[in-house]
């Protein structure tokens, strides 16, 4: 599926810390933060593989998951950790926690959001590298929905 510029510029924006992220997440119509949620996590598979690998388990997952749920509750902020476990999950290929119901769109957006932040807190090479990210994702993307 075709990653939107406007979706690029999103993650760009929260990345670099820039105020327009929010203006840009607050102007997603329903179909397109479906869209731009699928490019998302693409974006979070890319960030993860030099910090987790290619390859993990539902163990390392839950235990990732609480460490960026911990960091974002200390910044006073409101995060679901199985949502963002869910994220992870859907990166690495391992059953979903939510089979029963359909997490909204608007959270999936929200906690993977939280999963972004967390690493370019933690890593500094993040923005520096973003353009590179966000080339390397959108090609990810391309494999992952090849719509």
């Amino acid at each position: 599926m075709r990653v939107e510029p406007r979706f690029r510029d999103q993650i760009r924006c929260l990345v670099l810390k820039d105020r327009r992220a929010k203006a840009l997440d607050e102007a997603l119509s329903p179909g397109d933060r479906v869209a731009f949620n699928g490019f998302l996590v693409s974006v979070v598979a890319v960030l993860l593989a030099p910090r987790l690998g290619d390859r993990c388990g539902i163990e390392e997952l839950a235990v990732f998951s609480d460490e960026v749920a911990a960091a974002h509750r200390a910044e006073r902020r409101p995060v679901n950790e199985f949502v963002v476990e869910e994220i992870l999950r859907e990166v690495y290929g391992v059953p979903r926690l939510f089979l029963a119901t359909a997490v909204p769109p608007r959270t999936i957006s929200a906690a993977g959001a939280t999963i972004v932040r967390y690493l370019n807190n933690t890593d500094s090479t993040v923005a520096a590298d973003i353009d590179r990210i966000l080339d390397t994702a959108v090609d990810l993307h391309r494999h992952r929905d090849p719509q």
